[in-house]
């Protein structure tokens, strides 16, 4: 999969997320109203309601992120990705519903949502690949 094509993908993703089954913003469907949050011309939406409670943000967004990651990642979300996503649902609260498509939109775009085993970072950079040797052999593209 080439670049153009991963944002593409990423972009009719989140216009899911925000707005439906619709063309918003790159989205998979056909035309429909472009404001976030209102589904009600999409051909589809998620529809994962999760209630809001004003006791505790903490809790809310432990309760939110667990039940996303078992969703969309079988639960394989590492505990700094969960953090970073809560972190991101509790600076949008009060407006749950904002704060639920931005958690949605956070681990879309995170390595355990585009693997099926479980991620292992190790901290370290990458090193750099090694260039392939030339052939020495004529080549002309067509």
């Amino acid at each position: 999969m080439d670049m153009p094509k991963m944002v593409g993908m990423l972009n009719g993703l989140f216009s899911l997320v925000k707005y439906g089954l619709s063309n918003c913003d790159g989205g998979f469907g056909a035309g429909r109203g472009c404001t976030e949050g209102d589904y009600s011309s999409a051909a589809g939406r998620l529809a994962l309601s999760i209630s809001y409670s004003e006791a505790n943000d903490d809790a809310q967004a432990e309760a939110v992120v667990s039940k996303l990651s078992t969703l969309l990642t079988s639960g394989r979300l590492s505990d700094s990705t969960k953090d970073i996503i809560k972190n991101a649902y509790k600076e949008m609260l009060p407006d749950s519903d904002a704060a639920l498509r931005m958690a949605q939109q956070l681990i879309l775009t995170s390595p355990e949502f585009h693997s099926t085993n479980t991620v292992k970072m190790s901290g370290e950079s990458r090193g750099e690949p090694e260039l392939p040797q030339p052939s020495g052999s004529p080549y002309k593209a067509i």
